[in-house]
C-alpha cells in the first residue's frame, strides 16, 4: 500500500520514504515517524517505491532488507542514483556484520535489527534528517556557486583563476597582457556577478562550484 498522503507537501517540509512488506511493521515505523511530526509516504511495492514520483526528493529512506523478490541494498542503490542527497536507513529481522558491513560501504546511514525500538528508530531518523539538511544545503549552495560561475565570461573566467591563485593585478596584466586599470575593472566586474566583495569570498565561491561530492 501507499500511504494515503492527499495532501500537497511543501517543499520545505520533511518526507520519510518507507519500504516494507510487512503490513504491521510497516504500520509501525510509520506511525513512530508521524509522532515525530514528519510526512510519511509508506510502501509495500518495492517497485512503487523506487519510482521517482515525488515532486522533491524524500528526507530519508527506510527500507526493509529481505523483500519478495529485492534485496533492500539494491532498492537503496537504485534511490541513491535518483535522490543522491537522501540517506538511508536498513531495517531487517536478520542483521549480519556481513550486511552491516555491506551497507555501511553502500553509504547507508544505518542499520536496525527488527523488532525496532520506538527510541532507536526515533533516535536513527532524526541523524538521518539532519544529514540530508546538512546535505541538501551544501548541494543548494554548489548548486548557486556553479549558476554565478556560468555569468563570468572567457577572459573573466582566466581573470578569476589567477586571482584565486593569489596572482597580483599587476602580474595578471602582464599575464593578460592588459592595463592594470582594466584587471582592475574585470575585477570589479567579477566580483559583482559573483556578489562579493573580496577575493577570499570569490575563491571560496570558485572552490565550491569545482566541488564534485
Amino acid at each position: 500500500m501507499e500511504d494515503g498522503l492527499g495532501e500537497s507537501v511543501p517543499s520545505q517540509a520533511v518526507v520519510v520514504r518507507i519500504l516494507d512488506d510487512d503490513p504491521q511493521v510497516l504500520a509501525y515505523l510509520a506511525n513512530v515517524t508521524r509522532s515525530l511530526n514528519y510526512a510519511v509516504n509508506a510502501f509495500e511495492d518495492p517497485i512503487a517505491f523506487m519510482k521517482d514520483d515525488a515532486p522533491f526528493p524524500p528526507s530519508c529512506l527506510i527500507v526493509d532488507w529481505q523483500l519478495p523478490g529485492h534485496d533492500g541494498l539494491n532498492v537503496i542503490a537504485q534511490c541513491q542514483k535518483q535522490w543522491p542527497q537522501t540517506p538511508a536507513i536498513l531495517v531487517s529481522g536478520h542483521v549480519t556484520v556481513a550486511t552491516t558491513v555491506a551497507a555501511m560501504r553502500q553509504g547507508v546511514a544505518g542499520v536496525l535489527q527488527k523488532p525496532i525500538r520506538r527510541e532507536e528508530l526515533a533516535s536513527e531518523i532524526e541523524m538521518a534528517i539532519a544529514r540530508s539538511r546538512s546535505r541538501t544545503s551544501a548541494a543548494e549552495q554548489r548548486a548557486l556557486a556553479k549558476r554565478r560561475m556560468q555569468e563570468l565570461g572567457e577572459l573573466e573566467l582566466s581573470i578569476l583563476r589567477l586571482l584565486v591563485d593569489g596572482t597580483p593585478n599587476k602580474s595578471i596584466a602582464t599575464q593578460k597582457t592588459l592595463a592594470i586599470r582594466t584587471v582592475e575593472k574585470y575585477r570589479r566586474n567579477i566580483f559583482n556577478k559573483l556578489g562579493v566583495d573580496s577575493a577570499a569570498e570569490a575563491t571560496r565561491i570558485w572552490v565550491l562550484a569545482n566541488h564534485e561530492e
